[in-house]
């Protein structure tokens, strides 16, 4: 370095009054690359109008302006000689400066670098294209993999790789599903490397919806379903659905078992693991309801002695579980009967599985007149109302009008004796 550079910073660095104007001509240099823009300190202390005094040979007061290229020039008429900023800052701070633009092109650089190398590394044809994908902007995980790639690049770089690998493992899968902690134990030698809540798994959530042809899952329940449809089952214990009176299919029969509590019309909880292994469902009607609400299913469950159609409960929003039962059901051409709160959860989950079974769900006692029979006095909240937006041009479109105008829920209760009766009355 510059002998006469480091003169000149020991010089600045014994007068704390140019402490902040050096940083200011500091951030200055790395955002234009040259001596450029206005220095300027509102608040500054007689300390630092003193110094640009020294420098600049006339007297300042707040707020204190100068350009730094005026600076620059003042620097040639001290005493250490033909100086440029940049070497007097590098000094000062004992640093080398890199402007944006070269510290932007180096970034860009490095995560073409990296790309290249899981190209490289990886036979997959979706990651493949993936990947190549990931070098415009509007590729799903593009952001993310940026942002941490600046913070990180060596573990971002082994995250993307083992997200590869995890898909490349799938990939060579012919039958059956696999948990994702064992699909994450092959892939990395790590079980919970994929969690969702990991970069690597978060990777691997887009890479998914990559092969899916879909956008990045916003909430739980996209994400289960995501894994499912691919094949892995996550959280298969939890995910669970209710319902009494299926005929459920292991191979080519009935499943011995659930034909017990069949006959039995006894209520049958069945998690996404059981599920799995069943080939079938179908109900013996042609039909099946479904309603929303726990205390609803139970409460009807009563009579269940007496249905003549099965009855199935989601507990809210549809689980990885329900619809994979739902799934069973459609293959078998089952019209569906779907009940819930007049809300917005109640009808963005009719229009969800309206839009999920278009040719077979039925709205079931979900009209404008229903609504008239189960209104309460509790208001909607914000995010209720909101969901009702989702219901126009569809079926449940007059129905949430009628709730936006009373802006009152109506809850599925109220409406029990109806549901019991279209239950118990054959059809």
């Amino acid at each position: 370095m510059n002998e006469h550079a480091r003169a000149c910073a020991a010089y600045f660095q014994s007068r704390p009054g140019y402490r902040r104007i050096l940083s200011q001509l500091l951030k200055k240099y790395q955002s234009y690359g040259r001596p450029a823009g206005t220095i300027r300190l509102d608040d500054a202390t007689r300390e630092e109008c003193d110094a640009a005094r020294s420098i600049f040979g006339r007297p300042f007061s707040p707020p204190l302006r100068f350009q730094a290229a005026q600076f620059e020039a003042a620097l040639q008429e001290l005493r250490f000689g033909k100086l440029s900023l940049k070497e007097v800052l590098e000094a000062y701070f004992d640093t080398e400066i890199r402007t944006k633009t070269e510290l932007h092109e180096e970034e860009n650089s490095r995560f073409s670098a990296m790309l290249t190398q899981a190209l490289e590394e990886t036979d997959s044809d979706t990651c493949r294209r993936w990947l190549q994908a990931l070098r415009e902007p509007q590729c799903g995980g593009y952001q993310l993999i940026r942002r941490e790639a600046a913070k990180d690049p060596d573990g971002t770089r082994r995250a993307l790789l083992q997200a590869c690998r995890g898909l490349e493992l799938l990939t060579r899968r012919t039958k059956g599903t696999i948990r994702l902690a064992v699909l994450s134990a092959q892939a990395t030698s790590d079980p919970h490397a994929l969690d969702s809540g990991t970069l690597c798994g978060k990777l691997f959530l887009y890479l998914l919806a990559f092969r899916s042809d879909l956008e990045a899952p916003a909430n739980a329940e996209q994400r289960d379903s995501l894994y499912y449809e691919n094949g892995i089952l996550c959280d298969s214990i939890s995910s669970l659905v209710t319902q009494v009176g299926l005929v459920l299919h292991t191979g080519t029969r009935e499943h011995p078992a659930y034909r017990l509590l069949r006959q039995a019309r006894e209520i049958c909880t069945l998690s996404l693991s059981s599920l799995s292994s069943l080939t079938g469902a179908r109900s013996l009607s042609g039909r099946a309801y479904i309603v929303e609400n726990e205390m609803v299913f139970t409460q009807l469950c009563d009579r269940s002695n007496q249905f003549h159609s099965p009855l199935i409960c989601t507990s809210g929003q549809p689980s990885v579980a329900a619809l994979r039962l739902l799934d069973l059901l459609a293959a078998e051409g089952t019209t569906l009967f779907y009940s819930g709160d007049f809300d917005g959860k109640g009808l963005s989950i009719a229009s969800q599985l309206r839009g999920r079974y278009p040719e077979l769900l039925r709205p079931w006692h979900m009209t404008p007149d229903d609504y008239d029979l189960c209104r309460s006095d509790i208001p909607l909240s914000e995010a209720s109302r909101s969901l009702l937006q989702g219901c126009v041009g569809t079926a449940l479109e007059t129905s949430a009008e009628a709730i936006k105008q009373f802006n009152r829920a109506g809850y599925q209760e109220l409406l029990i004796p109806l549901l019991e009766t279209d239950l118990t009355k054959t059809p």
